[in-house]
């Protein structure tokens, strides 16, 4: 099995995602997430692709559990670009989200880097690892 690290690394690359921790990168990013308070102290979480002004009935989440699913959505939509606060980032499991990105799009992304469609830094022995981790050896070449 291939590190978390290393399976986060490949489905950003094959997605084209870019994700920033950096508050300077604000206003060069799709979608922006990060946390707010009430006026009372309850926190809220705010996945929106508005600069300025999030759009509360839609971008706004009571709980920080929806948050992940929320990204994956605007990944969905087209989004490339993010920026993530960095305690949102942990407090809403986003490398977890990404780590089932990967599962979803595994067979795509070993496709892809075998055939040579897409520029990929995987390895031989990280393709052959993969393709036993998800059961994708080519038909015909199993050993009796």
């Amino acid at each position: 099995m291939l590190e978390e690290a290393r399976l986060i690394e490949l489905v950003k690359q094959h997605l084209g995602l870019n994700i920033s921790q950096d508050l300077s990168d604000w206003s060069n990013v799709d979608c922006r997430v990060y946390n707010e308070q009430t006026a009372d102290g309850y926190d809220l979480w705010v996945v929106t692709n508005q600069q300025n002004h999030p759009i509360i009935c839609e971008d706004v989440y009571y709980y920080d559990h929806d948050v992940a699913d929320a990204v994956r959505e605007q990944i969905r939509y087209g989004d490339t670009t993010f920026y993530i606060d960095e305690c949102v980032y942990e407090d809403c499991y986003i490398d977890d989200m990404l780590i089932n990105m990967f599962a979803d799009y595994a067979e795509d992304i070993i496709s892809e880097a075998e055939s040579g469609e897409t520029e990929t830094n995987i390895t031989a022995k990280e393709l052959q690892i993969l393709k036993e981790e998800y059961d994708l050896e080519e038909e015909g070449t199993e050993v009796a």
